[in-house]
């Protein structure tokens, strides 16, 4: 394979990282993009979890990031680095979307500053008599695009994708545009 191959391959290679509190539907949501199948019990992730999708032209590593605290503070930095898009993946309850909010100015420090960070305000079919929020107010809140998703229903794959689909596009504008100015 030669150089200009290997470069246009290595290009078409995006990772993307969901980050969030425990038991928010991070690993949910990966299995959901992995066709994987999707069971209604809570193992929490130890570390993380790594897929590759294929997504039109591109080969997307999904990195699926513990929510425990101690993951978060010890690993995070390394596993954010080189991130094309960060999801920070929230419950949509107030605590989780206040939790969410420090995530995103912790994550801040670790992507590149044109890093898309966008909000996932999942579990939008529990109800809203617990203080669960509209995908319209976990926005507010946090200050970055969202995207309300129910994860656990497999019918949503196709939202998912979407939104990764629409954020890539914006990538790769972005840093075609990069390229013409050099």
């Amino acid at each position: 394979m030669n150089l200009d191959m290997l470069s246009s391959e290595i290009s078409k290679l995006m990772k993307v990282t969901f980050i969030g509190s425990p038991a928010v539907g991070k690993t949910t949501m990966l299995r959901l993009l992995s066709k994987d199948i999707i069971d209604k019990f809570y193992f929490p992730t130890h570390g993380f979890d790594l897929k590759t999708i294929k997504l039109d032209d591109y080969h997307i590593r999904i990195w699926d990031f513990g929510g425990q605290q101690s993951y978060l503070k010890t690993y995070s930095r390394d596993y954010l680095l080189g991130s094309d898009i960060l999801f920070v993946v929230t419950d949509s309850t107030p605590r989780n979307v206040l939790k969410s909010r420090e995530l995103i100015n912790y994550a801040a420090h670790f992507v590149d500053q044109d890093c898309p960070v966008v909000a996932i305000a999942n579990k939008q079919d529990l109800t809203k008599n617990d203080g669960r929020m509209t995908p319209d107010r976990v926005e507010a809140l946090l200050r970055v695009k969202t995207y309300g998703l129910t994860a656990i229903n497999p019918a949503e794959r196709t939202t998912l994708v979407e939104i990764i689909r629409k954020e890539l596009n914006k990538i790769v504008i972005r840093k075609r545009a990069e390229k013409n100015e050099i």
